[in-house]
């Protein structure tokens, strides 16, 4: 994790990751994220221009394109588009390096130098190199940047000092890296849940209809759009777009079952198998909506639903998923209705995120 992310907030050991937390929050506030209604506006509206009746997509390139976008808009929104496809290039090598290495059968192959491990640490000196110009740019600029680059380079510690600029460049790739593909997964995997509910998928298009109370879809809207979200929380249930939390043991502890639990061991969780259990989801296969009304929610233990991880690693941006989620959705249901194409079942590809195994064609 470290050799992606650094020392970001999602690597740091237990007692760092309490502080950092702390300093970062302030960036995650709802009145923040609701300021970045424009960038998805903006990038969603530039997608749907691209798209017409009767074509025939690729969805989850589509939902990757789209919501990396919106993320180095929120981060970048000074920086030339040139700047921001040059960061995007880095983040493509990075990803795929770190996906052949989770499926290397090898554990020596982070060790081993070879092309692509040379091509991984130039995509990484290539993103620091952007990141350290960007922050220059922010601490001389008069007002103050308030995009989300420009909070990191503005925040401070307990103490008044403010963080290092390797802390800022290692937020901002944990930020960038993490920020859209999960979200990506679960819009693809939420357009084909609903090809094949036609109920479902008319509901949601209706409420999307009747929801806007600015004409474009913003952040004011989503209390008008509860279904959406509804619709978003039961894709994460059947195809949470991270599947495993692995977590490590502060102290020795005894399950409820009797089983010990020593100090330091790893303990793997899996929200595929959790959000799947017939004991806390009944037909937990099938693809219900309704399992997320305020009732139903009320009526489950808190931990059986847990697409965010949850304690105090709970995901910082989860606020921000949700905004964005919601408002994606939404938009591209006033436009436009997706179908397979062909209809097929699609299979599941449990990697750093759980994707399509081939990607998802779909006619517009």
């Amino acid at each position: 994790g470290r050799s992606f992310f650094g020392n970001g907030l999602v690597t740091a050991p237990y007692s760092k990751h309490l502080e950092d937390r702390k300093v970062l929050q302030p960036m995650f506030h709802r009145e923040i994220v609701e300021q970045f209604s424009v960038c998805i506006a903006d990038a969603v509206d530039a997608m749907l221009r691209r798209w017409h009746d009767q074509a025939t997509i690729d969805v989850h390139a589509e939902m990757l394109a789209v919501t990396q976008r919106i993320i180095l808009k929120a981060l970048f929104s000074l920086e030339p588009e040139a700047t921001l496809d040059r960061f995007a290039r880095a983040i493509k090598v990075r990803r795929a390096y770190q996906e052949a290495l989770l499926s290397s059968h090898s554990l020596a192959a982070m060790r081993l130098p070879n092309v692509e491990s040379l091509r991984n640490s130039r995509a990484d000196r290539e993103m620091q190199a952007i990141v350290e110009e960007a922050v220059n740019r922010r601490r001389n600029s008069t007002p103050a940047c308030t995009d989300l680059l420009g909070m990191l380079a503005g925040l401070r510690r307990e103490d008044g000092s403010p963080l290092s600029d390797e802390h800022i460049f290692d937020e901002t790739r944990t930020i960038a890296l993490g920020g859209y593909e999960t979200l990506a997964e679960a819009l693809t995997w939420t357009w084909y849940l609903l090809s094949s509910s036609n109920d479902v998928r008319s509901r949601l298009h209706e409420e999307a209809d009747a929801a806007t109370v600015t004409g474009e879809l913003a952040a004011a809207d989503i209390p008008q759009l509860r279904y959406c979200r509804m619709v978003l929380a039961e894709a994460m249930r059947l195809y949470p777009p991270a599947w495993l939390l692995v977590r490590f043991a502060q102290r020795s502890d005894t399950l409820p079952s009797g089983a010990l639990i020593k100090a330091g061991s790893q303990i793997y969780i899996s929200q595929w198998v959790m959000h799947r259990s017939r004991k806390y989801f009944s037909e937990p296969d099938r693809f219900d909506p309704e399992r997320f009304s305020d009732e139903a929610i009320r009526a489950r233990p808190r931990f059986t639903y847990i697409p965010f991880g949850g304690g105090r690693r709970l995901c910082i941006g989860e606020q921000l998923v949700w905004t964005e989620g919601i408002l994606v959705i939404a938009a591209i249901a006033r436009r436009f209705a997706l179908e397979l194409d062909p209809p097929m079942v699609v299979k599941p590809e449990a990697n750093v995120t759980l994707r399509p195994r081939s990607g998802m064609k779909m006619r517009l």
